[in-house]
């Protein structure tokens, strides 16, 4: 006969039932654990998803219906005016008057690109716009209506209280210029790109040709006096070798803005390739699984990008734009170059009735040659492989 020790179980029983509340204290704070820590992740996409529910309600609205987003169009293009000012990081945007009021710093614009997307065709577009192109602000409010440089339509638009800001001024402007509508405007600031590429740990990026630029601007030093008559002072040397290159913010800023490089990257076109590939770049850093799972990062991006970017892109339009995105093939983009290096856009009046100023005009003083380059650049001619298929 076999007895059993009745005492002992008490004692067994115990012992396995701490066990089993170990491991339910461990499965619980390794479920908080993972919830404390997607909350952190998702914070700050959730505060700038807020910040555009309460900005624009009706999109959101307009993504719960529709998933994949929206995007106006005309002919089946959205067409997006691009906009880089030249801000320096000691400036702030905005600043206390003498009687307390608050008012705008004024800040040329560096960079006006076009940028139109095909969904149909798939396929990208882009126009470049000098900024010296001379133009006619219309008047309004207290103005009357006076010319300027293009470049500086964004400040005076802002400065002054244009009906919706610098942004409407000047694509208003470029509208007229190009005749097609600007479905969106995005514009950044080059202190935040910079910010932004480091945050990321520095793009790499595929430097095409060798060349140097012996004019980049220094920051600060543009009215420097300088001891020899070609103003050194307020330059610095840019060297680039072909090949892949790591950047960090400030070398991709570089790269972007030199206007002024050997062995044929002196031109708008080649500045214009060069922003498209540090962007594309960028792209895929910022999508890599390691970012997206680093709050730190995240919370970096999103705060830098907020102070640095004006954007009238909702919500819907986002999603959508993300999802075209994929679909394009980059290689498939033509570009446009409106300068006075051809004879069929614009010209370069004589200095004297500009003031000394360099300009460029259109030709004919009309703007209807350009429009009918944009024309034949979103819609091309049909070669007779596509009549033949048609």
């Amino acid at each position: 006969m076999q007895y059993v020790e009745l005492g002992q179980m008490p004692y067994r029983s115990d012992k396995n039932a701490r066990k089993r509340k170990l491991i339910k204290f461990g499965a619980l704070t390794l479920l908080l654990a993972v919830i404390v820590y997607a909350g952190y992740i998702l914070y700050w996409p959730a505060a700038t998803l807020l910040k555009q529910i309460l900005k624009s309600p009706s999109s959101v609205f307009s993504l719960i219906k529709n998933p994949k987003g929206e995007l106006k169009a005309t002919d089946g293009r959205t067409n997006f005016l691009l906009v880089g000012i030249d801000k320096r990081a000691d400036i702030p945007y905005t600043y206390k008057g003498p009687g307390g009021e608050i008012k705008q710093n004024g800040f040329l614009t560096d960079t006006v690109l076009v940028a139109s997307i095909s969904k149909d065709k798939n396929n990208v577009s882009m126009v470049s716009i000098p900024r010296d192109l001379w133009v006619e602000i219309p008047a309004f409010g207290k103005y009357k209506g006076q010319a300027s440089k293009i470049n500086a339509l964004y400040s005076f638009g802002d400065k002054n209280k244009y009906p919706g800001g610098g942004m409407e001024l000047l694509r208003k402007q470029v509208e007229e210029i190009l005749g097609i509508p600007l479905h969106y405007g995005v514009r950044i600031d080059f202190e935040g790109f910079e910010k932004a590429i480091d945050t990321l740990g520095g793009v790499d990026v595929l430097v095409e040709k060798t060349f140097d630029d012996y004019q980049y601007p220094v920051d600060g030093k543009e009215a420097a006096k300088c001891e020899d008559i070609n103003y050194s002072c307020r330059y610095k040397h840019l060297h680039f070798d072909a090949g892949t290159t790591h950047m960090d913010g400030e070398t991709a800023l570089a790269f972007v803005r030199s206007r002024k490089g050997t062995n044929g990257e002196g031109s708008d076109f080649a500045r214009a390739a060069r922003q498209q590939k540090v962007m594309l770049a960028a792209k895929d850093k910022a999508l890599k699984l390691e970012n997206l799972l680093d709050p730190v990062k995240l919370s970096s991006l999103f705060d830098e990008f907020d102070k640095s970017v004006e954007t009238d892109l909702d919500v819907s339009a986002l999603v959508a734009l993300y999802n075209l995105g994929r679909e394009i093939q980059v290689d498939k983009v033509s570009s446009l170059v409106l300068d006075n290096s051809t004879d069929n856009y614009l010209y370069t009046p004589s200095a004297n009735q500009y003031g000394g100023a360099y300009v460029l005009l259109p030709k004919g003083n009309s703007w209807e040659i350009i429009q009918k380059a944009v024309d034949n650049l979103l819609n091309p001619p049909q070669d007779e492989t596509d009549k033949k298929d048609t």
